[in-house]
């Protein structure tokens, strides 16, 4: 999903894509879920 390793210039820009990364890894794993019939709440 991206790993530990970020190739970015600042702080801000960091932050940006491992709130990217985590917003990408969530949205598949609602897929899955919703997919699998899973009940999430």
């Amino acid at each position: 999903m991206g790993g530990k390793l970020l190739r970015t210039i600042g702080h801000a820009r960091a932050n940006f894509a491992m709130t990217m990364m985590a917003a990408c890894y969530n949205l598949k794993r609602l897929v899955y879920c919703m997919e699998a019939g899973i009940e999430a709440f």
